[in-house]
């Protein structure tokens, strides 16, 4: 008996003969040396709700720099408080349910939601207001973010959209850059008129938002990017690096950032449909991270419905560092694990989706935005208004209201080494060589016992190489306490280069090492 073991994440590229194993709500994870396998498989985080809200988006979640929590769900911004009720501040635009952008200076927060408003939040009282500029020169924004006390963003009511604007710094001597008033500070700190603004200039694309990561600031384009620096200028502080540029664009609502690493769903001269890091060990280096599979997958997407929606996010849990992909029309969320990708960006990346209870079917992770506040990793629902927690100690998704199972699936990959018998001698591994396999078994090296509630497992294979696949095959994964369970399947029959499947929704712990196979090579 020979030992199948999973060494990556997704893999599955255009044609299935190649490769077509999916990894679906299970996330990789290298094991030091000496255990019995590489790698093992452990369950996404359960979604457990903190705040429960009705038919609405949560199009931010922001942990302020005093530690204290925001929200913006559909068109109304409210505090979080500590017990997670929620107070309401005021409301922004009415007929928008893309995501918004939050940041502050230490004094205000900066509220934006792609419209030609802003809004700001004092922080010392949580008093909200709208923004006005009496210089003309704010015209609303895709996105903000701070660099040394100053807040920038974009600006996107200006044609063509290739300029860049800060507020005054909050330790200059107008104070806090923005007044309870709601007046936008944007004039010098010599009293000049609208100085307080640049452009992209290196390309003519127009600006779709920006990033501050290692104390730089990144503006991206639809086609190329530059990287600007404080320069300390008097007027507008802000310098392209010379000798430092991105030849690639970006989806606006894609970028997100980790540690000194940027990740972004991209697009240039080329093509699109790439997903890319700057940064990490290089500051100013490019690195395309996504694989042919999941460039596949995007282009499919793309070609069905659109992809310049995605969003993405960071999160950190358990020293993974986590970029995730959500693909609104697309309906998947694609997870890449940059603790992993640093050794190979092809096992990497795993699917993440909520199975409908209704219906069965496997859709997009129901988070359309995360922060961490109060301690938690939390996300809010794209659909329901609902504040979950990212729990690794709940193995369901309760939504409204109801619990679902979340649906673990991971395919094997193709197999083509068996057994011969030498007799007396035993049996020793030869490869197949295109000649058919007798299976007599295949075991499952699963974590069981502990789950609470039904354990099933369902084993399905493929022997057409993976373009279709058999009826399910049950078997138990144990009641609780019942730690030596060995999910098994014998006299499986004869296929040359089969693909197994399986899958589960244990209401527990339930790593999986993969698996043992058993198969006699036959000689047609």
């Amino acid at each position: 008996m020979a030992r199948l073991p999973l060494v990556g994440g997704s893999y599955s590229p255009r044609s299935v003969i190649a490769n077509c194993q999916r990894c679906i709500n299970l996330y990789p994870e290298h094991n030091a040396v000496g255990p019995p396998v590489p790698v093992t498989h452990y369950q996404r985080p359960g979604l457990k709700p903190l705040f429960r809200g009705v038919n609405a988006v949560v199009r931010c979640l922001y942990q302020a720099s005093n530690g204290k929590g925001y929200a913006v769900i559909d068109h109304t911004v409210y505090a979080i408080n500590p017990n997670w009720t929620l107070r309401s501040l005021g409301t922004i635009t009415t007929a928008k349910t893309n995501p918004a952008s939050m940041t502050d200076n230490g004094v205000n927060i900066f509220i934006v939601d792609g419209s030609q408003n802003g809004w700001g939040i004092r922080m010392s009282d949580d008093t909200f207001y709208p923004l006005n500029d009496p210089t003309g020169l704010f015209k609303g924004a895709d996105r903000v973010d701070v660099i040394d006390t100053f807040i920038i963003s974009n600006n996107v009511g200006i044609a063509p959209n290739n300029e860049v604007i800060s507020t005054l710094s909050a330790t200059g001597k107008d104070g806090d850059g923005l007044p309870v008033s709601g007046g936008i500070k944007y004039n010098d700190q010599a009293g000049n008129a609208s100085t307080m603004f640049g452009f992209k200039a290196a390309y003519p694309d127009p600006v779709q938002t920006l990033i501050v990561n290692n104390h730089q600031v990144i503006i991206f384009g639809t086609l190329k990017s530059e990287i600007w620096f404080n320069g300390g200028l008097p007027g507008f502080p802000f310098l392209m690096y010379q000798g430092a540029y991105i030849e690639h664009g970006a989806a606006k609502y894609s970028i997100a950032c980790t540690d000194i690493s940027v990740f972004f769903l991209g697009q240039d001269l080329q093509g699109d449909g790439v997903v890319w890091r700057v940064g990490g060990d290089n500051a100013y280096r490019c690195r395309r991270i996504s694989n042919h599979a999941l460039e596949f997958q995007i282009r499919k997407m793309k070609n069905e419905s659109q992809i310049s929606d995605a969003i993405g996010y960071c999160y950190q849990q358990d020293g993974h560092f986590y970029y995730v992909l959500h693909f609104p029309a697309g309906d998947q969320t694609w997870v890449y694990d940059d603790t992993l990708g640093a050794q190979d960006p092809n096992i990497a990346w795993h699917q993440e989706g909520w199975t409908d209870p209704q219906t069965g079917i496997l859709h997009r992770h129901r988070a359309n935005c995360h922060a961490f506040i109060y301690g938690k990793n939390v996300v809010g629902d794209f659909e329901n208004g609902t504040i979950y927690e990212m729990s690794l100690d709940t193995y369901t998704d309760t939504v409204s209201g109801i619990v679902c199972p979340i649906t673990f699936l991971r395919t094997f990959p193709h197999i083509g080494t068996g057994e011969t018998d030498l007799g007396p001698f035993g049996k020793r591994p030869i490869p197949a060589d295109g000649r058919r396999i007798q299976f007599t078994a295949f075991m499952l090296d699963l974590e069981c016992g502990m789950a609470s509630g039904p354990a099933t497992i369902a084993l399905r294979y493929s022997d057409d190489r993976g373009r279709t696949y058999s009826s399910d095959v049950l078997q138990t994964g144990g009641q609780l306490g019942q730690y030596l369970t060995q999910p098994a399947w014998r006299g499986l029959g004869i296929a040359r280069d089969r693909v197994f499947e399986v899958e589960y929704s244990f209401n527990g712990p339930a790593a999986l090492n993969g698996a043992w196979v058993e198969g006699v090579v036959l000689d047609s």
